[in-house]
């Protein structure tokens, strides 16, 4: 199904739910994450170093119905971070690369509201997301250069949602090494726990993993941890 219709149908769906809901509870929320891209081909793509810590911060929408299923949504910035090795048509051009990209995420989960006690529940959720990724700024990028019989490493500046190309020095017909750009639109399966304290105060935690591959070429899909705190009104 296209994206977009997606995206419209699950609009359309939040309209209707507060009608059908038992308790609707609106809260905004932030956070860290620590991210990495997971490598469908090992010889284009991998990760060097650890996971890099990333932040978010957003709005959020949860629906309880009748015997506490619940329906959760929002909208958040999240900037996800990595540095991995990108080997391109099976040649080590950027031994070390660095990606620095801003998403917006919609998800869509279902979950049930356990009531622990009367000031402390805790609600498990699994779902969908979908997501449309940006620029950041620029990311530092190491490029090998042929050197005589030898080769140097030079740093550089990217743009991920740009890719980059630059000549490769001594080679035949002014060949280029070249990293297309990040796809923006992408979307994968999400899930989490959320605490909550005294009605108002949340601790949740939050997994996402792409379905959708963000780079085709270097086969790579989003895999981001997060730690949030908010406030539900």
């Amino acid at each position: 199904m296209n994206i977009k219709l997606s995206i419209i149908l699950i609009l359309s769906l939040l309209n209707i739910l507060p009608i059908a809901a038992q308790q609707v509870k609106f809260g905004v929320e932030a956070g860290a994450n620590l991210s990495h891209y997971l490598a469908s081909q090992k010889h284009t793509a991998e990760q060097t170093g650890g996971m890099k810590a990333g932040f978010q911060v957003g709005a959020t929408v949860d629906y309880e119905f009748k015997k506490h299923w619940t329906l959760s949504t929002g909208l958040t910035l999240l900037q996800n971070r990595s540095t991995m090795k990108f080997s391109p048509y099976m040649v080590t051009h950027f031994p070390k690369t660095d990606t620095k990209i801003n998403n917006l995420i919609l998800p869509l989960k279902i979950g049930y509201n356990f009531h622990i006690t009367e000031r402390f529940c805790l609600m498990p959720s699994i779902g969908l997301y979908a997501a449309y990724g940006f620029s950041a700024g620029s990311s530092s990028l190491e490029i090998v250069q042929p050197d005589g019989e030898g080769a140097r490493t030079e740093t550089h500046q990217w743009n991920p949602m740009k890719g980059y190309s630059y000549p490769i020095e001594g080679s035949p017909n002014n060949a280029h090494a070249l990293l297309t750009p990040f796809r923006h639109w992408e979307y994968g399966g999400t899930a989490g726990l959320k605490a909550i304290i005294a009605e108002h105060y949340t601790v949740s935690f939050n997994y996402m993993v792409g379905i959708k591959q963000v780079h085709d070429l270097l086969g790579l899909r989003n895999s981001n941890f997060q730690l949030n705190i908010g406030y539900r009104f």
